[in-house]
């Protein structure tokens, strides 16, 4: 576990792991605190009834050097990374084991994208708008039967000192008029379950479903297979592998910075090393809701993508960044599978190579904030003379040759900008 400034939702996250159906003196859970400043280090003197190690990162080290470290301090066969704010089904970590030991060593990565949820455990002050709205609704939904309910039970209790029963809406408005009250400054939470409640799972009432692209699930498999991507499903909120697994392909690479990407690039050496990528269809997964920078996250996330390509300067790294100028998901892995059955790195070598320039061109724009334009004069810059010549020769014979028409019309489109 890894986490930083979330000491409610960490301290809920352990809470739920005391539910687990696998047995407590088998599971061991690493936390790792990189550098928090909030009450995250008064969990180190938690009484838990599985193994518990608290490790400290002092100052703070980043996303990938925190699961490294974590990783190094695991003694088990069967390694599980999930962010602090994670709330697990009581049956994920048997299932998750279980299907290991079913497998042949490092073969599989597990990963939790299709019964993915958010959920709010706690109200915030720093809460964004869309946050507060989907709340009011969960909580207004959460509370329509049993508010009746209990109105309808104590009405007559209620009637004698002429007091009438408190409507949905109006506990609502308390409940935001007490996070006003309780205000500390700028950070002002309100924890919305107790410990036992969180065993029981009753959080499940303020839960909605955030499936990671359902789409691309529902037509390749939880095997995802015909899908060329798959590395984009291993994202740490939540995944299993191997401890050998671990050792052959990992560590995380630590030279990303900030938010993003750190898991898809493990990912991608996972999915070119054979290991198969597999999303698990039954145990759910809850991810605890906190204020976000969704600004910064965006940016970073292209630094990040852009740093990952240049890792990986390969054509199913690269292609991603059409999605963030209005290609979708589908479009992008129909552009892959056209690229490797026709072989086009190997019969139009300076047409790939083209490709890459365009693709690192469209992240330097989106980083800078510049106009999408002049991709092809950037992919030539630094090349040698009468590369634009044979590039345009082979881009003739690609397109006559007819065999990508889906590629061709994206090329098309790109060299139009």
């Amino acid at each position: 576990m890894i986490a930083h400034q979330k000491f409610h939702q960490t301290l809920l996250s352990l809470y739920a792991l005391e539910s687990q159906t696998f047995p407590p003196a088998s599971l061991e859970v690493i936390l790792v605190d990189d550098a928090s400043t909030d009450q995250t280090y008064r969990l180190q003197r938690l009484r838990l009834p599985f193994h518990f190690k608290y490790v400290r990162c002092e100052p703070n080290v980043g996303r990938s050097k925190a699961k490294n470290i974590g990783a190094a301090s695991a003694s088990g066969q069967v390694l599980i990374f999930m962010d602090a704010e994670m709330l697990l089904d009581p049956d994920y970590v048997k299932q998750h084991y279980q299907l290991h030991q079913s497998r042949s060593p490092g073969e599989a990565v597990i990963t939790g994208c299709m019964q993915h949820y958010n959920v709010f455990t706690v109200l915030d002050s720093r809460f964004n708008p869309e946050q507060l709205t989907q709340f009011k609704q969960l909580y207004l939904k959460a509370h329509t039967k049993r508010s009746t309910a209990k109105a309808l039970r104590k009405r007559a209790a209620r009637s004698r000192a002429k007091a009438r029963p408190l409507s949905r809406q109006a506990r609502y408005v308390r409940l935001l008029r007490r996070l006003k009250q309780t205000r500390r400054g700028k950070d002002s939470i309100i924890r919305l379950f107790s410990k036992a409640s969180i065993v029981a799972g009753r959080y499940q009432k303020y839960a909605f479903h955030t499936p990671f692209y359902p789409e691309v699930i529902k037509r390749f498999g939880s095997r995802y297979e015909g899908f060329h991507l798959p590395y984009i499903f291993v994202v740490t909120h939540n995944i299993s592998l191997q401890r050998s697994t671990f050792d052959r392909v990992g560590p995380f690479n630590e030279g990303f910075q900030g938010w993003g990407c750190e898991d898809w690039e493990f990912g991608y050496r996972l999915y070119r090393s054979g290991v198969q990528i597999l999303d698990h269809p039954l145990v759910k997964v809850y991810h605890q809701e906190h204020p976000r920078s969704l600004g910064s996250q965006t940016k970073d996330g292209l630094i990040n993508y852009r740093f990952f390509f240049s890792l990986h300067p390969e054509f199913d790294v690269g292609v991603q960044s059409l999605c963030w100028i209005g290609k979708d998901i589908f479009e992008v892995n129909d552009m892959v599978h056209e690229y490797k059955l026709m072989a086009v790195k190997e019969q139009y070598p300076v047409l790939s190579q083209a490709c890459l320039g365009l693709f690192d061109q469209i992240f330097h724009l989106l980083i800078h904030d510049l106009p999408m334009t002049g991709l092809l004069d950037a992919a030539e810059m630094g090349r040698e003379p009468g590369w634009r010549a044979r590039f345009y020769e082979e881009w003739s014979l690609f397109k006559a040759s007819g065999g990508c028409p889906k590629l061709a019309a994206s090329l098309e489109w790109l060299l139009s900008l």
